[in-house]
């Protein structure tokens, strides 16, 4: 009984002290993986929209984060992140842009879990450019090929190039739906100045 009652007490000790390490590693890499995230996103963003002099973000009552880039003469553009859990290993999010007349502008991938070599080629600029083509929600069936839509999949991958499909068109189309709120909203007072984005 009596070493039963030690190692229970050197377990529960040893946990006490992985607990507070574990607290401790996740307090101090908490804030740097933040600002990672942040940066990835920005990048991003600046990826994928026309030219701007500003960029404000805008956080809808619906709880969505669009940017809005400004020049001049009023919104030169939108980016918005979108996703699909629909993907070959799970969920892909990507980030997409648009002009002021609705056409997609560029498309990043954010994060994803597909296969190298196959469904992670979606992830290459390049490839992504062909994609979208500069399309806005009603000009283009974003469907695959296969499905009777416009959208050309990498042969292989076509559930990535589904669930990719359906992440941005669902993106257009919470777009769409927002986008009055968004061509309405007054400049930020703090807005950032960038130059141009690209």
């Amino acid at each position: 009984m009596k070493e039963i009652l030690n190692l229970s007490l050197r377990l529960a000790l040893i946990c006490a002290v992985m607990a507070v390490v574990l607290s401790k590693v996740d307090a101090m890499t908490r804030e740097p993986i933040a600002a990672v995230e942040a940066l990835a996103q920005r990048e991003a963003v600046e990826a994928v929209m026309p030219p701007f002099e500003t960029l404000e973000p805008d956080t809808l009552a619906d709880g969505g984060v669009y940017f809005v880039g400004r020049g001049p003469d009023g919104p030169t553009g939108y980016a918005f992140s979108a996703s699909s859990a629909k993907a070959y290993s799970g969920e892909i999010a990507v980030m997409v842009g648009v002009d002021a007349g609705g056409r997609v502008q560029g498309v990043r991938v954010l994060r994803h879990a597909e296969t190298p070599g196959l469904g992670s080629r979606y992830a290459a600029p390049e490839v992504l450019e062909g994609f979208y083509a500069g399309h806005g929600l009603n000009d283009r069936d974003w469907r695959v090929k296969k499905d009777g839509g416009d959208v050309d999949a990498i042969t292989g991958a076509t559930v990535t190039g589904r669930a990719l499909a359906e992440a941005v068109s669902t993106g257009l189309v919470g777009f769409e739906r927002v986008r009055p709120q968004l061509e309405g909203a007054a400049p930020a007072a703090a807005a950032d100045t960038t130059g141009e984005a690209r």
